[in-house]
C-alpha cells in the first residue's frame, strides 16, 4: 500500500513505538488518526502532525474503541489502515497472577486489537482494501519467567493474526505482524506487577530505538508480508 495520502489509525499513539509510528507516517504524507488514553499528550501530538485526528480512547473499554473508529471514518471518510501498538506488560510468577490483572492485559493486547481489527474490517472491504499491522513482541516464541501472561497473550493475538491474514485475503485486506526484540521506550517501566528479578525489561534502556520498530511497520504496510522481525535470532525462534 502506497502511505501518502492515506489514513492510518494508530493505536498507543502517545509514546514509544506508536508515537515514532505516528511521526514516521506523517513524515510520509498519511492523514493519522491518533488513538490512546492521554488526552493531553495527544492534543499536544496533533499540534506538530499536519492533518492528524486526536481521539481519547481507553482499548479495553470496547464500545469507545468502536466509537473512535466511526470518528475517524465520519472525519476523514475512509480508514486505509490500522496499526494496533496500545499494550501493556505484566511480570508475575504462575502461582501470584492476579485474576483480575491477567483479564486486564487480555482485554487490551488480545481483544482490544481484534474490537478495532473488526470495527475497520467492514470500512476497508468497501473500499477495496487496507492494512492491518499487529505490534506482537519476541515473547510470543520465548519462555520467559515471570511473564507468562504476557508472552502468552502475544502467542494469542499472533494466532488471531495470522488467521485473520487469510480470512481477509479475498478482501484485499493484508494483515502484517511486527515483532520487536527488547525497545527502549517506557514499556517496562510501565508494566504491572513486581517480578522477582530484573526481567527483560531491566535492558529496555539499551534496546532498539522505536524510530526502528516504525521503520519495520512502514515497511510491512508498502510491502504487505506477514512478518516482520527486528532481528535474525527471532527470526529464527520463529522458524520463519
Amino acid at each position: 500500500m502506497v502511505i501518502k495520502d492515506h489514513v492510518f489509525i494508530v493505536t498507543g499513539a502517545s509514546s514509544g513505538i506508536g508515537l515514532s509510528t505516528a511521526i514516521a507516517l506523517s513524515d510520509r504524507g498519511a492523514k493519522v488518526a491518533l488513538l490512546a488514553r492521554s488526552s493531553e499528550a495527544l492534543q499536544t501530538l496533533a499540534q506538530q502532525l499536519p492533518g492528524s485526528l486526536p481521539v481519547t480512547v481507553d482499548m479495553t473499554q470496547f464500545d469507545r474503541v468502536r466509537e473512535a473508529v466511526r470518528a475517524v471514518h465520519r472525519h476523514y471518510g475512509r480508514v486505509d489502515g490500522l496499526v494496533n501498538n496500545a499494550g501493556r506488560s505484566y511480570a508475575a510468577a504462575v502461582e501470584e497472577i492476579d485474576p483480575a490483572l491477567f483479564d486486564e492485559i487480555f482485554h487490551l493486547n488480545v481483544l482490544g486489537p481484534i474490537v478495532a481489527m473488526q470495527a475497520v474490517i467492514p470500512l476497508m472491504r468497501a473500499q477495496g482494501g487496507g492494512s492491518i499491522v499487529n505490534i506482537n513482541s519476541g515473547t510470543a516464541f520465548m519462555t520467559v519467567p515471570q511473564y507468562s501472561v504476557y508472552s502468552s497473550s502475544k502467542r494469542a493475538l499472533l494466532g488471531f493474526s495470522l488467521t485473520a491474514r487469510a480470512e481477509l485475503e479475498k478482501d484485499r485486506i493484508v494483515v502484517s505482524e511486527i515483532y520487536p526484540f527488547i525497545t527502549a521506550t517506557n514499556f517496562g517501566k510501565n508494566r504491572m506487577g513486581s517480578p522477582a528479578g530484573g526481567g527483560p525489561s531491566s535492558h529496555y534502556a539499551d534496546g532498539d530505538k522505536p524510530e526502528f520498530v516504525a521503520g519495520l511497520v512502514l515497511q510491512a504496510i508498502e510491502e504487505g508480508q506477514a512478518q516482520y522481525f527486528a532481528n535474525d535470532r527471532l527470526r529464527k525462534m520463529a522458524g520463519a
